[in-house]
């Protein structure tokens, strides 16, 4: 009992993605984001402005240095590059300008994702570390360019370096910082591509978990093959959209996320799995909790190479 409980609480506390459902034989990488050469331009301040996606909208403002890796917390968050004459910032709050619209304010020509990602088990990757470079100032914009890439490997491999030679950029090339609320920029393409990857397995595991119970400990209740496919897709499909894309957006420390994640998933899979199959409540629930502990701890398993090194780094702390 005491080894099932610790089995638990491991499985709250050390989920490492955001779904039910990582993506099929990949592993996570961590990624950091640096602006090589600030020091370059002493008379200008350089600013990491995040527009959130959360429910108010709010900002916030920070220096960026070139030691620091920039960063925009929730993954769908924008994140905007700028720079302002120090003497124009002189006891001004950062986040209490309208970074978008000032004309004292120049903006990046390009768009700087600052998030890790996933990539195939297949490839060693663990660690990505990418420098970008000033190459000017103009009246109103930041030139970049990404000069480096750093990669580092689990499999013992040593780290290589990729170089890249600054290409002089078109107008057609710099970012469009007035279609910021494009909705390419809020749900990335990759991330898209996950969420659905997530979805699928996530409908394909729970459907074929209710299949298993009423075909075998409930089949006396005779519910046909075609009302379990049903509640199946519309029980996952109800709640991993909220799952993936809405409560990371709110809550960012990771154990009240997965307790408030899974909890939410069960309640309303239950009241599907009543509703449509309609079945005693306590069957709905049993079946409910059972299809998200399945779903739940097959995910964590897809995704064991993350959890075990968080184990080895509890060891070794």
């Amino acid at each position: 009992m005491k080894n099932l409980l610790f089995l638990a609480l491991f499985l709250f506390f050390f989920q490492t993605s955001y779904c039910d459902v990582v993506p099929e034989n990949t592993h996570y990488y961590e990624k950091c984001v640096k602006i090589i050469n600030i020091d370059e331009f002493p008379d200008y301040s350089f600013i990491g402005y995040i527009k959130k996606v959360s429910g108010d909208h709010s900002t916030e403002s920070y220096i960026i240095n070139s030691k620091d890796c920039l960063h925009k917390g929730y993954k769908f968050n924008m994140l905007y590059i700028m720079a302002a004459k120090k003497s124009y910032l002189l006891n001004k709050n950062l986040d209490n300008i309208n970074w978008l619209e000032d004309k004292n304010v120049l903006k990046a020509n390009i768009s700087i994702g600052s998030e890790g990602g996933y990539t195939d088990n297949d490839d060693p990757l663990s660690f990505l570390e990418e420098h970008y470079k000033i190459v000017k100032l103009t009246k109103t914009r930041i030139i970049l360019y990404k000069c480096t890439e750093l990669f580092e490997y689990s499999n013992g491999e040593p780290f290589s370096v990729k170089e890249y030679v600054y290409e002089e950029q078109s107008k057609s090339d710099v970012y469009p910082f007035k279609n910021d609320d494009r909705i390419i920029e809020i749900y990335p393409n990759a991330e898209v591509f996950h969420f659905l990857i997530a979805l699928l397995f996530t409908i394909f595991i729970e459907t074929l978990i209710l299949f298993l119970l009423f075909k075998t400990k409930y089949k006396k209740l005779n519910i046909t093959n075609k009302l379990l496919l049903i509640t199946g897709f519309i029980a996952s499909f109800s709640t991993l959209p909220y799952v993936w894309l809405v409560f990371p957006a709110f809550i960012t420390s990771r154990f009240p996320y997965i307790a408030f994640s899974e909890c939410f998933a069960i309640l309303i899979e239950s009241v599907i799995i009543y509703k449509l199959l309609k079945i005693d409540f306590k069957k709905a629930l049993l079946a409910s909790v059972v299809c998200n502990v399945i779903s739940f701890s097959i995910g964590l398993l897809i995704n064991w190479n993350n959890v075990y090194n968080i184990i080895l780094n509890l060891k070794n702390s």
